[in-house]
């Protein structure tokens, strides 16, 4: 610990400002130094600038009180403990707080210098070990991530083996099989090519959380790359008795855009609308600009719909939603968080609207330049 720590006190009330300077001159070699803002409007701007190794904000500020101003910063991540003052015990306020992230919560009736000097050194010192776990849990993470991109390397490289392989067989190149063995050979074609899907996507959104990869944006025509992402997935509709409306744009609409990364997120959506869509439905899409540089695909459908609670499970790794379709289906819980993942990193959004039983739809926004 330094020898010297900064206090700063947020309280609209002199009298209060000159009663905790004297609490902290009567503790014995006291390391603090207080500085005092009455106003909480001039208290944001220097509580932004992070100049203070320790806060004391009043509960009571004029118009407003501390918890309004505090929720304007996350105290979770902030390295510098913040403690709420007030002139009488609140269990509610109290919950409040500690909810936002507070260190600490101190009647002032109840405060002396003692007190006073044992809340700001353990609350101190109680970030300082709460900054280094979560140091210590991220290195673990980031070394899961490792992991799983190397044992997702190596199980992709010999299923892509087996799979040619068996594709060969099934084609004739060793010679005539019977159709019970086709049969067979089929079924575990089909399952290595699950197993592939699976091992792809988990590659893929750890490469991502490992923050390697890098966008090779260029000017693409989005009209044009829907086109071709829905022909791709053609087969799919069809097997799936499907109807797909594409309502494209009358010209070009073009974003700057990784394509290859933008092409997999889109189709990751399109997938989804199809996979929870029921047969003899329709999947709606459409390209168009937008207001202020940018561009929105739409891709609505007829399926099976979200409830309103379930709605922010969408975009959360390995998440999955119950619904009637979701045995039947499978799948990993990655291919929306993988994709909402790609379109944030371009500088995008995704929305989503849905009632249950009557479909969802997702508005993908996009900027037109960097």
């Amino acid at each position: 610990m330094s020898n010297s720590l900064s206090v700063l006190l947020v309280d609209d009330d002199e009298d209060d400002y000159l009663i905790i300077r004297n609490l902290m001159a009567k503790i014995p070699s006291s390391p603090f130094k207080i500085e005092w803002i009455s106003s909480p409007e001039k208290a944001k701007d220097v509580i932004d600038a992070a100049r203070h190794d320790i806060y004391l904000i009043d509960y009571r500020l004029g118009d407003q009180n501390g918890l309004e101003l505090l929720s304007q910063f996350d105290l979770v991540q902030r390295p510098e403990p913040f403690i709420i003052l007030t002139g009488a015990g609140d269990e509610n306020v109290e919950r409040r707080a500690m909810r936002m992230g507070v260190a600490d919560y101190l009647v002032k009736g109840a405060l002396d210098s003692e007190l006073l000097s044992r809340v700001l050194r353990y609350s101190l010192q109680r970030k300082i070990i709460e900054s280094q776990r979560v140091r210590q849990l991220m290195e673990i993470n980031r070394s899961k991530d490792e992991f799983i991109a190397l044992a997702s390397h190596q199980l992709r490289t010999p299923a892509t083996a087996v799979k040619q392989y068996v594709g060969m067989i099934l084609e004739g190149y060793a010679g005539d099989i019977t159709p019970e063995q086709h049969k067979f050979l089929q079924s575990a074609y089909e399952s290595n090519e699950r197993q592939i899907k699976v091992v792809n996507d988990i590659l893929r959104v750890a490469k991502l959380d490992l923050k390697k990869i890098t966008l090779r944006r260029a000017e693409v025509d989005i009209g044009k790359l829907m086109e071709s992402i829905l022909h791709d997935s053609a087969s799919l509709f069809k097997n799936r008795s499907q109807k797909v409306i594409y309502e494209q744009p009358a010209e070009a609409v073009t974003a700057l855009v990784d394509t290859e990364y933008i092409r997999m997120a889109l189709g990751n959506i399109i997938d989804n609308a199809s996979k929870y869509t029921p047969p003899e439905k329709s999947i709606t899409v459409t390209v168009a600009p937008a207001s202020r540089g940018k561009v929105v695909v739409d891709i609505s459908d007829e399926g099976v719909g979200i409830a309103d609670k379930d709605i922010d499970k969408l975009f959360k790794k390995f998440s999955r939603i119950d619904n009637p379709l979701s045995v039947k289906v499978g799948g990993t819980g990655l291919g929306l968080y993988w994709s909402n993942e790609v379109v944030q990193l371009h500088g995008g959004t995704i929305k989503v609207s849905s009632k249950l039983g009557s479909g969802t739809a997702f508005k993908i926004c996009l900027d037109t330049k960097a």
